[in-house]
């Protein structure tokens, strides 16, 4: 499944927004492809915090019972990198014996996959396999499973009040009026009334 994405002048970057409709297909057909793959799971892991939307669209597609998360955090704060990658919400079952589909919305740069199927294996997971509804060309892993390839930067549904205000932050460092800003953000299908109600909050 491709979706259109949207460009502005002399912005580098290009954007795409898929809906919860959009979403919700891309689970599907990620489901079919593990079904039709004819593999058999026990367990899903979903990464924090991405993967929890639709995880539960996709154990539902999927008829899967169980269904649990698993936080990893690679920064400390903004800009602030760990030197190792560290859980910050571990695994709330053991996955001793278990084959594992791990879960995440995007394949970006691939480290989080790799590290959490690394960490998986060493608590004693049988097997893990990777879906993923995005998948990026840059990522040093090609998950099992993918709905959607992309280049672009993904805006989802679920995170209204962190990229609202992170693309004005990138825009106004561009030197870009906050009259095309807000343009900008109606074109990427942004709510005004809830960008609006979160700009007074900040500016209180």
């Amino acid at each position: 499944m491709r979706l259109d994405y949207i460009a502005f002048k002399h912005d580098p970057a290009r954007y795409i927004t898929p809906s919860w409709q959009d979403l919700n297909q891309l689970s599907f057909e990620l489901a079919k492809q593990v079904i039709e793959s004819g593999e058999e799971f026990d367990l899903l892991v979903a990464l924090a915090k991405g993967a929890w939307p639709m995880s539960r669209s996709l154990v539902d597609y999927l008829a899967m019972p169980n269904l649990v998360s698993l936080g990893i955090r690679f920064y400390s704060g903004i800009n602030q990198r760990l030197s190792e990658p560290e859980v910050y919400q571990d695994l709330p079952i053991s996955v001793e014996g278990k084959k594992i589909l791990l879960f995440d919305d995007i394949a970006d740069t691939g480290e989080s996959l790799i590290f959490a199927g690394d960490y998986l294996l060493e608590q004693g997971a049988a097997e893990v396999k990777t879906a993923t509804l995005f998948f990026k060309e840059r990522s040093a892993i090609t998950p099992d499973y993918y709905a959607s390839m992309t280049n672009s930067w993904i805006i989802f549904p679920f995170e209204v009040r962190e990229m609202s205000g992170l693309l004005s932050s990138n825009w106004r460092k561009q030197g870009v009026a906050d009259s095309e800003i807000n343009d900008r953000l109606k074109k990427l299908n942004f709510s005004k009334t809830i960008i609006k109600y979160f700009a007074k909050k900040e500016n209180k």
